[in-house]
């Protein structure tokens, strides 16, 4: 069977592999855009809602789908594709270190409640820090370039818009009025236009995102860290910071307010002076109930999406993707 993948993010990348490993023929349509949100996105395998100390709806078997899903793919293409190394929480005074210890006696959260420690940087601001069990980070730009090289190699990429889809009375899908599919999987994010066309309105709560790439002068940190924003090490002494959110001003280019927001949360953190290397934005394709979509039409069986992961698409897009197709390949 050959299927039709629109969109090369983390859903689509994960569609994709999925397909291949059912042996069956991919085609992928994906423009190549780099600033789209899986191309900027910080990649966080984590269990939990930091800020709001609540889990991810079905933590635990995201986790055991992925760890499967991204060892295979790393077999597959012989790299390496997590930072070392786990999320933690800066707890900032001993109050926050009992409501977290208050969190490992819920049975949903023990097995995700990492014990609090002395700080690892003497410079940072705060009390502790505190391991979230189960987290990872991973390597979102190298994953979807490999991941793109290797289906570009061994089966067919088109780095193209799809302008037309025409549903055949055979049930094959024709795409751009040159390619013939079998199947057609819609993994589109923001605005999903040709997943909206078919399946009708989607409830779209994007929101758009900043962050900062940023570098200082002190030693270096070697943990991903929260507090109340994230701060990850890239390995090359340069740093992401953030990201904000907001639900307005979805398109348009990055913001001194988005900008000045983070550094603002940073100063809270050490007082190092930082530098801003660069800027960068994405929306998010999230639903007003946080919820991800996936289904297969009603009418044309072969047709299926899988969209609004929103910020945890590095953790929820192996067992979803795995979801959707097991409908179609049983």
């Amino acid at each position: 069977m050959t299927i039709g993948i629109i969109g090369q993010g983390l859903a689509g990348t994960a569609l994709a592999w999925q397909t291949h490993w059912a042996g069956h023929e991919v085609r992928l349509f994906d423009r190549g855009l780099h600033l789209s949100a899986s191309w900027v996105a910080a990649g966080l395998i984590n269990p939990l809602v930091l800020k709001r100390k609540r889990l991810v709806q079905g933590a635990a078997d995201h986790l055991a789908c992925m760890q499967d899903f991204y060892a295979l793919v790393e077999k597959t293409l012989g790299l390496e594709l997590f930072y070392p190394g786990s999320i933690h929480e800066v707890l900032p005074d001993i109050t926050a270190e009992k409501t977290w210890d208050e969190l490992a006696l819920s049975p949903s959260f023990d097995a995700f409640i990492g014990p609090a420690k002395p700080l690892h940087h003497s410079q940072l601001v705060g009390h502790k820090q505190a391991e979230v069990r189960g987290s990872a980070r991973l390597r979102v730009t190298r994953y979807l370039t490999e991941s793109r090289a290797f289906f570009s190699q061994h089966h067919h990429l088109e780095a193209l818009n799809v302008e037309s889809i025409e549903v055949l009375k055979n049930g094959q899908f024709e795409l751009n009025t040159s390619c013939t599919v079998d199947a057609l999987l819609l993994a589109e994010g923001y605005p999903g236009k040709w997943t909206q066309a078919f399946f009708g309105p989607l409830p779209f709560a994007a929101t758009r995102g900043e962050g900062l790439r940023i570098a200082w002068e002190g030693a270096p940190i070697v943990d991903a860290l929260h507090k109340n924003v994230f701060l990850l090490p890239e390995g090359d002494g340069s740093y992401q910071a953030g990201s904000t959110y907001a639900w307005d001003a979805l398109e348009g280019p990055v913001t001194a307010e988005a900008r000045e927001d983070i550094l603002q949360k940073l100063r809270t953190w050490f007082d190092q002076p930082v530098e801003v290397l660069d800027q960068w934005k994405g929306i998010r394709p999230t639903m007003q109930d946080r919820q991800a979509r996936w289904a297969w039409h009603p009418q044309h069986h072969r047709m299926g999406f899988l969209n609004g992961l929103g910020s945890r698409g590095a953790l929820t897009s192996p067992l979803l993707s795995q979801k959707l197709l097991a409908d179609l390949m049983p």
